[in-house]
């Protein structure tokens, strides 16, 4: 079962950060996931949240935002140490990073509630120009946005995101044309749900998996990978 660390090691490091990064890279993750919103001047960053107030001393839309002034923004999360390695990224730092690694990158576009325009293609460049695609797997809740993809050439992984409750959702997703699903836990719960994926042939990673109670459970469902917060050095998974 494939570990991978959710918005970075987001337990230890502020989440989606360069640090939160680093530290999942060191803690050898198998990957990671990562979330890309665009500025107001058009630049995909990565933070999860439509509005910075949560995460960083500033209030209001991450898209209200030009990427100079969101990385001026101080975290508000373990705001101590090298404040570069804590401030809102680009989608470019963090994949220059991560290239130097070996480790799957799942990126989720956070378009669900903020229809970006043009974030797919400016995510696509990106990915191509670093030559990563074959470890990237793209993701969303807007499934919109997944055919989009498709329909501007990528030929990688693509992962429906969705809150698990959907019935016999097997066609839909072959129409959907993905390779793979990212329920959240309680789908666990769902009787068959994890056997039936795989003899559609999908993949199944499951968010959020902290607890070794909910991780354990995965590992004997057949689960393929888990999104986590906790994540430490191997072998202590």
């Amino acid at each position: 079962m494939e570990i991978w660390a959710h918005r970075g090691a987001s337990a230890r490091q502020p989440e989606n950060t360069i640090a939160a990064f680093t530290a999942a890279m060191e803690a050898g993750a198998d990957g990671v996931e990562l979330d890309v919103q665009l500025t107001s001047d058009g630049v995909p960053v990565v933070i999860h949240d439509e509005t910075v107030d949560r995460t960083h001393d500033g209030t209001g839309g991450v898209s209200g935002f030009t990427l100079a002034q969101l990385q001026k923004l101080r975290s508000l999360i373990k705001p101590k140490g090298d404040p570069m390695a804590t401030r809102i990224p680009s989608l470019v730092e963090v994949l220059d990073l991560l290239a130097s690694g070996g480790q799957q990158i799942n990126i989720e576009l956070k378009n669900s509630v903020k229809p970006y325009k043009g974030l797919e293609k400016k995510v696509l460049d990106l990915v191509a120009e670093r030559k990563l695609g074959d470890r990237v797997v793209l993701s969303s809740f807007n499934h919109y946005s997944l055919q989009r993809l498709r329909e501007r050439g990528w030929t990688g992984e693509l992962a429906a995101v969705h809150d698990g409750m959907l019935r016999e959702p097997w066609r839909y997703f072959r129409e959907l044309d993905v390779q793979a699903v990212h329920p959240p836990r309680h789908v666990l719960m769902v009787p068959g749900f994890v056997t039936r994926a795989h003899r559609a042939g999908f993949k199944v990673r499951v968010w959020t998996v902290n607890k070794a109670t909910h991780r354990q459970r995965c590992e004997r469902l057949g689960v393929d990978g888990i999104f986590t917060d906790l994540v430490k050095a191997r072998p202590n998974w």
